[in-house]
């Protein structure tokens, strides 16, 4: 479904009843990625899953972007629809979108799961080196190569060959994207990892999900914020990136334990 707010055509997707879920897709994804946990989720929660300005069917627009008009987009949204207070789950670029909407709408937010996402990871060579590479591969427009890198870098080592299936319906979600819009995505991202992020701004109870293959965030960083999160919880899962598609299962029963001992 489609709905003006905050002065563009957002694409969102209300399943189920219940106190409010917000899920956020990651960098090259849409809400379609969420296909293993809505249908879980929706039997207890009212969950909402919406396309971030830039990808899937929500209107594009030229930028500039930033974590904080990302976060106006959400309170908006759930303005517009007449929801008041959520739990917000965020997936890498969205977790980071997730903790910039606690941080300025601490009221509206009754828990925050930060799903394979951290702040405060260090640039490396190999990082700037993947971030040139992507950037290039945005430039050219190939829609086909930016899929496969990026879903490849998403699982685990090998997983392609041993969950071939699985690997083609996640792929087949992003080519559903059209990157041109992804460029000043990736600015905005850029400029919030230089940022400083003070953490004690989160007022809400928070999940943190990590993969001890996951080759965007590293476990070690994960671990590194957990720390300076007051009472956060940590969990791993022994996967990559995605958790929520190469462990559905665990992944749908950690988040839900959080979401009945705190929503």
């Amino acid at each position: 479904m489609k709905i003006k707010t905050n002065g563009i055509e957002m694409n969102y997707e209300l399943s189920g009843k219940g106190k409010t879920l917000v899920m956020i897709h990651g960098f090259t994804d849409n809400l379609n990625m969420w296909y293993n946990q809505v249908p879980e989720f929706s039997k207890q929660y009212q969950v909402l899953t919406y396309d971030v300005r830039g990808f899937g069917r929500t209107e594009k627009t030229p930028g500039p972007f930033s974590m904080d008009l990302f976060a106006d987009d959400l309170h908006e949204l759930l303005k517009t629809l007449g929801l008041r207070l959520a739990c917000v789950l965020g997936y890498s670029m969205g977790g980071r979108i997730a903790l910039e909407f606690c941080m300025k709408y601490p009221q509206e937010a009754t828990g925050l799961v930060m799903a394979n996402s951290v702040v405060g990871a260090p640039t490396t060579p190999e990082r700037e080196e993947r971030t040139k590479m992507m950037i290039e591969m945005i430039q050219a427009g190939n829609n086909e190569i930016i899929a496969e890198i990026m879903t490849v870098n998403s699982f685990s080592p090998g997983f392609k060959e041993k969950d071939p299936a699985v690997f083609n319906q996640y792929k087949a979600i992003k080519l559903q994207n059209d990157p041109s819009g992804y460029l000043p995505v990736m600015m905005a991202m850029g400029a919030a990892a230089l940022s400083p992020v003070d953490l004690d701004r989160i007022q809400c109870p928070v999940l943190m999900l990590a993969g001890t293959a996951d080759n965007f965030m590293p476990l070690s960083v994960a671990e590194e914020m957990h720390k300076k999160l007051k009472g956060a919880i940590l969990k791993t899962f022994h996967t990559g990136h995605i958790a929520a598609i190469e462990a559905p299962r665990d992944f749908n029963e950690t988040v839900l334990a959080f979401l009945n001992n705190t929503h």
